[in-house]
């Protein structure tokens, strides 16, 4: 379950705005508005479970003034592309990468 997930991969005693989980949360916004940042890929598949922070996470991103492009694969889970790395999706997820990067390169 998701209850399960957060309680394994916090730090005992921390809830979902511990800023390692939210990094754009309370605890950690003010901080990441002053830091100079390269352009964010952020990509995430429509079943993911972490889909809606995935999503603010990029919205309060680009609310901060970063460049940011957030990618939404539909119909996919969580790690879809290391589950079915030779796939349709997964090569179009490498090209989304590739296209990015040379978007985004000097």
């Amino acid at each position: 379950s998701n209850r399960r997930f957060w309680r394994l991969s916090l730090p005992v005693g921390e809830d979902r705005d511990h800023p390692l989980a939210n990094p754009v949360g309370a605890a950690s916004c003010k901080k990441l508005e002053k830091v100079d940042m390269d352009p964010i890929l952020v990509i995430v598949g429509e079943r993911e479970l972490l889909r809606d922070r995935s999503h603010d996470y990029a919205t309060k991103l680009a609310e901060m003034g970063k460049k940011v492009e957030y990618v939404e694969i539909k119909g996919k889970q969580h790690g879809f592309f290391t589950n079915d790395p030779y796939s349709e999706t997964s090569h179009e997820l490498v090209d989304v990468i590739n296209r990015f990067i040379l978007d985004n390169s000097s």
